[in-house]
């Protein structure tokens, strides 16, 4: 299997796991493209990953603000 197929593969299986933990569609996660807005927070020491994370982003459809009660640049913590 090349690189790109691998890496295609490892990304639809982290949509698929970020959209069951946020609870929305896998097609949502897709959307809000939230595999390229992952950040890992390091804390001060740059080294240790002690959480993961998105911010939520401006193009978010309404529907998926109302039902997660979030709004535009909250932190939302997600599984690494």
């Amino acid at each position: 299997m090349s690189s790109n197929k691998m890496e295609d593969k490892m990304n639809k299986e982290r949509e698929q796991e970020l959209a069951e933990h946020l609870e929305l569609e896998l097609e949502q996660v897709g959307e809000m493209d939230l595999i390229d807005r992952i950040h890992e927070d390091k804390g001060n020491t740059g080294g240790t990953v002690y959480s993961c994370y998105f911010n939520v982003p401006e193009e978010t459809p309404k529907e998926i603000l109302e039902k997660k009660g979030w709004q535009i640049g909250d932190r939302v913590e997600v599984p690494c």
